[in-house]
């Protein structure tokens, strides 16, 4: 029995260590010994990721990735960007995890995730002035900002919510709030609280109780990597959550808002209760207090009052015996006026005839002052004739005129302005056929109906139609307004009105009207007509209905390359193909920078096929100067009402992205090579010296033993490395005498031009770095960012170099070609400043020096 547990003890353990083993192997071929990783992420979502002041890095993710760093072994290269561009380069296969990323399952057919580490929640911010933001549903009719590239984007569109603003980052959306362009946005919780208190603005905006949705943030790599995820899986694993708990308290103790931490609330509600029963104690005191004080006031009220009455008493006593005394005197005093007043009556009536002899003088001086009056008013009337006339003329520089009618009679009269207006004399009929004579037929049962409707309900005349002027026959726009008046009876009598000409106005309205439905630039419809149209169209009467979205390729390469004033006329061309290419009934509007829509009513599947390949047969014989037209397109038919019509658009959407995505490259490498035909047209010199960098590079790759595809790249980026300068101005470049500074400024552009060329082009992103660092410095005082040392690519020093001899050897307007005697000790003498020492000493013994060369 006891050798029968033992064996049985034996065949465990052994099956746990061939199990280790297996897991070992396992885990040894799953996760391959790496040295490094690269990892590109969002560098806007604090607290998990963004820059700070100095523009470095900071946030949970990047301290959880140092710990990876120290618990693995693996060097790991943080890259910060934008989303979209994060995205975009991961995609491109230019790192090797991406992070801060959420799930999409149209993301994870180009990616594998790992194990999620932070569950974000997403609510709607709104501003405190607005109410009943609630959810999802309560937030149509309003215009919402989301950052671009979010997943909430499309949970608002699946809600029936469109009218969104796009912005690059979550600090642009906060900082727009606060400057009051928008009110409400949804984003994810943490940066959205971490701006709004940065940007001291948290006490504008509250945020819903629920959430739009809840999101996971995830690592992932590219599909199939299935090594580097277990790596990450394990690495991660193997921080502790104290840890992690250290590193989440960092950065959410430091951010988050007071009032969401637990300790606070409940210290606030104790301290609430304390503080309410402490001032219900005062306010009990203080009433005893006052009751107290207010019996005592009573009371010292009631004594004074009985003190103050006998007194007043013991006065009316004294002052009724001083009365008796007075009124005594006054009787005595009374006979004594009686005989004053008898001598007065005699004095009075030599007054009287006095008063006579004054008022016979105030007649004569009336006199006087009435024929002053009768002056004044015959001047008056001489000024109100002045300001007549003035009227008149006011009347007629505002093409109004006046008129009065006699209801009974119909006939009319008018000022001399209203003949002007409408193009009369006085021998025309005054009567009411000769005033029908006058409005447009298309107005007079109009006219006629408006009259019989104020007249019953007694209102004002106010009224706009047409009439024809006769003695021009002009078709003009007027503006009535007038006053009926009424007998005691109620019946019209008479109406008293005015008549403007108001065509200038109409006019300006109509216009106004027309931008208002059409793209100032193209011609076209413009959203909010198509958006009208779109409601007016979905009727069963007009299926099939196609809806098609075309987008314009390459319109940003070329804003960049040409200018915008190209892109202007790119965008015009496109409208005019479109509008030969539909047909008259069918809706053709632009919804904004490079994209249009079109509505084909009764219109199914072949028949819209056949439509966009007459657009695309129309666009390939067009050009805008050496520059072809390119347009992607997408549709989707509806055939029933089921089917929501902002389903149709999305699907029409997606299809044409589809099509963008095969259809793009081609565009922009044709470009591309537009671009540097275009340079080459505009300075031959500049073709020249390409070709001669190209082939120096080329050598130099061969001296340097490169492989065949890595001297073939260096001879590429020496062709192109000048590509920027197709967007700087001719005159500058061809410009026989020094440049001035802002000239010089100018012309430092092109490194970047050239880069952000190139970077739109599949499968040139390295070279766009190589281009962008060709005028950088080994002594870090270079451009356009100031590199330094082995900051500075291998292939853009190669180029430094190779570009700067050539441009030494080569004649210049303004100075001959130096020899490659003074052009070999003018790179000795930068060496180790402006060029690579080790790369100087090479070009000179294996490229100038060399057999080929000679």
């Amino acid at each position: 029995m006891m050798n029968s547990k033992r064996k049985y003890n034996f065949i465990w353990i052994l099956g746990l260590t061939f199990l280790l083993v297996i897991t070992t192997y396992v885990q040894v071929i799953a996760a391959p010994d790496m040295k490094s990783i690269s990892v590109v992420m969002d560098d806007n979502y604090p607290p998990y990721s963004f820059r700070n002041t100095q523009g470095e890095l900071q946030g949970i993710t990047v301290d959880q990735w140092k710990h990876f760093e120290r618990m693995t072994g693996i060097k790991v290269n943080i890259t910060g960007m934008a989303w979209n561009q994060a995205y975009q380069s991961m995609i491109q296969g230019k790192f090797d995890v991406i992070d801060t990323i959420s799930y999409r399952e149209e993301r994870a057919k180009f990616l594998d995730y790992s194990e999620p580490y932070a569950t974000i929640e997403v609510p709607i911010f709104f501003h405190k002035n607005i109410s009943g933001i609630t959810d999802v549903n309560s937030l149509k009719g309003f215009r919402v900002a989301a950052k671009k590239g979010d997943i909430c984007i499309s949970v608002l569109k699946e809600n029936g919510i469109t009218d969104i603003d796009e912005y690059e980052t979550a600090e642009a959306i906060v900082q727009a709030a606060k400057d009051n362009k928008l009110a409400l946005f949804v984003m994810g919780k943490p940066p959205a609280l971490y701006y709004l208190y940065k940007m001291a603005i948290h006490d504008e905006f509250n945020y819903t109780s629920s959430s739009v949705y809840t999101s996971q943030f995830f690592r992932a790599v590219n599909k199939g990597n299935s090594g580097l995820l277990t790596t990450l899986n394990e690495g991660f694993a193997k921080i502790s959550k104290s840890d992690y708990q250290a590193i989440n308290n960092q950065w959410f103790g430091s951010n988050m808002p007071i009032h969401e931490i637990l300790l606070f609330r409940v210290i606030i509600i104790i301290g609430g209760a304390v503080f309410l029963l402490g001032l219900l104690l005062f306010a009990w005191n203080r009433t005893l207090q006052r009751m107290v004080k207010q019996r005592t006031c009573e009371l010292f009220y009631a004594l004074e009052a009985k003190e103050r009455t006998e007194a007043e008493i013991r006065s009316l006593n004294t002052e009724l015996e001083k009365r008796v005394i007075e009124r005594t005197v006054q009787l005595e005093d009374l006979n004594s006026e009686l005989e004053e007043s008898n001598a007065m009556l005699e004095e009075q009536i030599g007054k009287r005839e006095k008063v006579e002899e004054e008022i016979r003088h105030l007649n004569e001086v009336l006199e006087d002052k009435v024929k002053i009056r009768t002056s004044q008013l015959d001047e008056l009337n001489t000024v109100l004739e002045e300001q007549n006339e003035l009227l008149r003329e006011s009347q007629r520089v505002a093409s109004l005129g006046s008129y009065v009618t006699d209801l009974k009679t119909r006939e009319w009269k008018c000022t001399q302005e209203l003949y002007e207006v409408l193009g009369i004399d006085a021998a025309y009929p005054h009567t009411k056929e000769g005033w029908l004579g006058i409005v447009h037929p298309d107005w007079r049962d109009q006219l006629s109906n408006y009259f019989l409707d104020i007249t019953k309900e007694q209102q004002r005349f106010d009224f706009e139609y047409k009439i024809i002027r006769l003695n021009d026959k002009a078709e003009r726009w007027v503006h009535e307004l007038g006053k009926i008046e009424f007998d005691h009876q109620h019946q019209a009598v008479r109406l008293i009105g005015m008549i403007q000409d108001i065509t200038d106005r109409k006019r300006a309205e109509e216009k106004i009207l027309y931008l208002s439905f059409h793209d100032q630039l193209t011609g076209l419809y413009n959203r909010r007509f198509f958006e009208e149209e779109l409601k007016r169209l979905d009727v069963p009467g007009n299926y099939p209905l196609a809806l098609v979205m075309g987008d314009v390729n390459g319109l940003k390469l070329i804003n960049d390359s040409f200018g915008h004033a190209t892109g202007d006329e790119l965008l015009k061309s496109v409208a005019e193909v479109l509008g030969k290419g539909c047909r008259n009934d069918d809706i053709i509007a632009r919804l904004g920078g490079d994209e249009f829509v079109m509505l084909l009513p009764k219109t199914d599947t072949e028949e819209t096929e056949q439509i966009l390949k007459r657009i695309t047969t129309l666009a390939l014989q067009k050009r805008v100067g050496s520059i072809e037209i390119s347009i992607s397109f997408g549709y989707e038919i509806k055939r029933s009402q089921e089917k929501n019509i902002l389903e149709l658009f999305k699907k029409a959407e997606d299809c044409m992205y589809k099509k963008k995505l095969f259809e793009g490259p081609s565009i922009r490498g044709k470009t591309i090579e537009t671009i540097i035909s275009t340079l080459h047209e505009k300075n031959r010199r500049e073709e020249q010296h390409s070709h001669r960098v190209s082939e120096l590079c080329q050598r130099m790759g061969e001296a340097l033993g490169l492989r065949e595809g890595e001297v073939q790249e260096l001879k590429s980026v020496g062709l192109l490395h000048d590509i920027g300068k197709i967007a700087i101005d001719e005159n500058i470049l061809n410009k026989p005498e020094k440049l001035t500074s802002d000239e010089w400024e100018e012309i430092k552009r092109h490194p970047e031009i050239g880069y952000r060329i190139l970077s739109t082009a599949s499968g040139m992103g390295e070279i766009a770095e190589y281009v962008l660092a060709h005028h950088e410095r080994l002594d870090g005082s270079g451009y356009p960012k100031g590199l330094k040392g082995s900051g500075i690519p291998i292939q853009a020093r190669i180029i430094a170099i190779a570009d700067a001899y050539d441009a030494m050897t080569s004649a210049r307007s303004y100075r001959g070609a130096l020899s490659d005697e003074v052009a070999v000790e003018e790179l000795k003498k930068n060496a180790g400043t402006q060029f690579d020492s080790d790369l100087v000493n090479l070009f000179i013994d294996n490229v100038i020096h060399s057999p080929q060369k000679t």
